[in-house]
């Protein structure tokens, strides 16, 4: 039996005969691979982007909905998946990797060419999944998106996400101190932590939570990515656009209560550029 409670949504299911919430099978299914990705923080140096079909999560605004809501892309067995790592460039970016976590532990041991691994994650993880990524993880690339549980519940359908993500987001914090090293371009982050917040339209004063507890729990040094590049994406809500006033509220807020190191978005980035092409 491979009985699945991965994630926070702890469904049950055997994966080798059904599927979850989040849609995945025992194999890892990839939607996309782009080699080089360009989409992610500077700091985060040179890397090709992995991107896993379905999602443990699936929020209703979600930029990458052609391949999170359902079981998009081909299956991997593990030596498979693991000759795709090796045939990547630079750190392996693994987005939205979390409810593949038991295939890429298969698959790692297969693979041939030791590359920096960046777990690009929702943020609702379990402790236990953390532990398990922290063993092969360099960066913990992470979304915090709310704190109101009645946000969580409307555009995420996961009214314990804050529960979940801020155990989740500390123990990531504890479980690899940072470390820097000196790039072509400027300070890479070697190992480490990044948090991404993205300021969503109506949920400003959620945002200035959020980063109220990032700043108390975590530290003022912990890299942070504030995003405005929220961009409806036509079939889910929020459905309107976020303000200029409600961004520069929130950061504001940053620098107020001062963050020294990580990426305040220009306003203009809410543009569906900032979305890669899932098509083909």
């Amino acid at each position: 039996m491979n009985v699945c409670n991965d994630c926070p949504r702890r469904c049950g299911v055997d994966r080798e005969r059904a599927i979850g919430f989040c849609g995945g099978g025992i194999k890892a299914r990839v939607a996309k691979t782009i080699v080089p990705f360009s989409y992610e923080e500077p700091c985060l140096g040179r890397l090709s982007a992995v991107f896993f079909g379905g999602c443990n999560l699936r929020c209703s605004y979600c930029q990458n909905y052609a391949i999170s809501r359902a079981a998009a892309g081909a299956e991997y067995g593990d030596e498979e998946l693991a000759a795709l790592l090796d045939g990547l460039e630079g750190a392996a970016d693994l987005v939205t990797p979390s409810h593949y976590i038991g295939a890429i532990e298969r698959a790692l041991p297969f693979c041939k060419v030791d590359r920096s691994i960046i777990y690009n994650t929702s943020g609702y993880e379990t402790e236990d999944g953390v532990r398990r990524a922290a063993a092969f993880t360099d960066v913990f690339l992470t979304d915090f998106k709310y704190k109101d549980a009645n946000n969580a519940l409307k555009f995420s359908a996961a009214p314990d996400y804050f529960e979940y993500a801020s155990r989740a987001v500390k123990l990531m914090r504890k479980s690899i101190a940072d470390e820097w090293t000196e790039g072509k371009d400027g300070k890479i982050l070697k190992r480490g932590l990044v948090v991404r917040h993205l300021v969503l339209p109506n949920c400003a004063a959620d945002s200035v939570k959020i980063l109220d507890f990032i700043a108390a729990e975590l530290g003022t040094d912990t890299v942070l990515s504030l995003m405005s590049q929220f961009t409806p994406n036509g079939i889910g809500v929020p459905a309107e656009r976020l303000k200029r006033l409600e961004y520069k509220l929130v950061v504001e807020h940053a620098v107020k209560l001062g963050f020294t190191r990580g990426y305040i978005q220009d306003f203009s980035s809410a543009d569906a550029a900032y979305t890669p092409d899932f098509g083909g």
